[in-house]
């Protein structure tokens, strides 16, 4: 049991992820569960951040949890159940861009990460985060992108058609989930809860090759202001470092 505020980020032994671990752990207000399906990547992750990082231990845990995998976030929610008792702070992060195989196949992996497994993911985490009684908590935060936006997608100045066929699919998936916020946003307001998305914006990580424009240490503010920010700035909302986003 811990009484700092309790923080369960998925995909997060690597990039966007391990950055706001970073950042959330740093300030000694909270615990954070490093979400990963793979465990040694998560401990080689929490290794890194406490020995080269300087992140106190005594904030920092692992947690496998495949988000592609019922069982696997079952089990994740009862490890989480058993060790702590509650969730304060959910935030969802693990994704993929692309795929192999057919369109079909494409789309059905992609969503299954990005939309599917961010659901399954919430629903099996909110018995624990009704349980958060400490201010900032009830938290929930899903990881999207500008390149959801559907009013920038059809402004050419700010979108270009060439990024279509090498995004379309991630691209659509994070729309899906900026709806998926928005009706958790609706449906949990009168509990208590804050229900956020995040657009980090092109940071260099490994899920495009590292081609990204920005750190992601610095997308990853944009990730803790989501779960940190105030209720009227955030809730129901997409944003980035300046605000919310169009829809």
């Amino acid at each position: 049991m811990t009484n700092k505020l309790l923080v369960l980020i998925t995909g997060a032994n690597q990039g966007l992820g391990y950055n706001a671990a970073h950042q959330l752990a740093a300030t000694g207000n909270h615990h954070v569960l490093i979400g990963s399906r793979d465990a040694t990547k998560a401990a080689q992750a929490i290794k890194k951040l406490t020995t080269e990082d300087g992140v106190d231990p005594a904030n920092i845990s692992p947690l496998q949890i495949d988000v592609n995998s019922d069982e696997s976030i079952s089990s994740a929610a009862h490890i989480v159940e058993q060790g702590f008792g509650r969730l304060d702070i959910l935030m969802l992060n693990a994704a993929i861009v692309n795929a192999e195989g057919s369109t079909r196949e494409q789309y059905q992996q992609v969503y299954d990460t990005n939309v599917f497994g961010s659901v399954v993911t919430t629903n099996a985490f909110l018995p624990l985060l009704r349980k958060s009684t400490v201010p900032g908590g009830k938290r929930i935060a899903f990881t999207s992108s500008n390149f959801s936006s559907i009013q920038l997608a059809m402004e050419v100045d700010n979108m270009s058609p060439k990024t279509f066929p090498a995004f379309n699919v991630y691209r659509s998936s994070k729309t899906a989930v900026n709806m998926i916020m928005c009706t958790y946003a609706k449906m949990l307001e009168g509990q208590g809860f804050v229900v956020s998305a995040s657009d980090p914006g092109y940071c260099a990580t490994n899920i495009n090759g590292y081609s990204g424009t920005k750190h992601p240490r610095e997308g990853a503010k944009v990730m803790v202001h989501a779960v940190i920010g105030e209720k009227e700035n955030v809730h129901g909302k997409l944003i980035n470092e300046d605000g919310a986003e169009p829809w």
